[in-house]
């Protein structure tokens, strides 16, 4: 057993060598930056430049460049002056929605497109909800059992509807998932939810949000994915009727 980890080791390590000789350094060094980056939280600064240059074993070129690499991707950000240097900025599904919506623009993907692939995963994600939320986060869903006030202003009614699928998102325990239909909401939210549905349409809304929640917190996984379907397909028809033509509008790279 011990030789074969000592072998696995060493081929992993050949490998690194020759994905160092053919790819750019600047690009591997991102990588490598970026494995131990993972599970910094957010605003932690990363080594100093002389600390990174010899861990990594490049230039101060070839690792400017590769910091550069992250800071674009939105993972990092460069806080200038005494004190400043390369700071995790953390996985933020806006920032991975922009450079989505950059491809999704240039294969032609419309707002139709990105709210069927949401309808696609919003009932999965409701349906791991219901199997694998913990008793501790009950307390979270039964908040949408409360009705809203009669007069639910816009401000509000926005966050209580974005928190609510958030919410289930992350319930989901799916990294992949939760993160994925956070930036396809976060690509249409703000085209899409600029029209606001009117006063009876929302308290409907709350109505589904909270048989939804019902239903995660009884663990019937099969009625929460049912529930949360009808109510994604009622979703994207009635911004159909509040967004007209909007929903066959390629999607804009914000």
């Amino acid at each position: 057993m011990a030789l074969s980890i000592a072998g696995s080791r060493d081929s992993k390590s050949r490998s690194d060598v020759t994905r160092r000789r053919t790819e750019k350094i600047s690009e591997v060094v991102a990588r490598e930056i970026v494995h131990d980056m993972r599970g910094l939280p957010s605003g932690t600064m990363l080594p100093p430049e002389a600390i990174m240059l010899a861990k990594y074993g490049v230039g101060r070129a070839s690792l400017r460049e590769a910091l550069r690499i992250l800071e674009v991707q939105g993972l990092i950000v460069i806080r200038p002056g005494q004190g400043g240097g390369p700071m995790v900025v953390g996985v933020d599904s806006r920032k991975f929605a922009r450079m989505a919506s950059l491809y999704l623009h240039l294969s032609g993907a419309t707002y139709r497109d990105v709210m069927e692939g949401r309808l696609v995963m919003e009932p999965v994600m409701a349906r791991l909800a219901a199997l694998r939320t913990d008793p501790a986060d009950m307390s979270e869903l039964a908040s949408f059992l409360e009705p809203p006030p009669e007069t639910l202003q816009d401000v509000e009614y926005l966050k209580t509807s974005t928190g609510f699928h958030g919410l289930i998102s992350g319930l989901s325990s799916n990294p992949a998932l939760n993160l994925m239909g956070r930036a396809l909401k976060d690509i249409y939210t703000d085209r899409l939810e600029s029209v606001l549905f009117a006063g009876n349409e929302r308290f409907q809304i709350y109505h589904q949000h909270a048989a939804i929640a019902r239903a995660i917190m009884s663990r019937q996984a099969n009625r929460a994915e049912k529930l949360m379907r009808e109510h994604m397909e009622s979703f994207v028809e009635q911004s159909a009727i509040a967004n007209p033509g909007a929903l066959d509008e390629i999607v804009d790279w914000h």
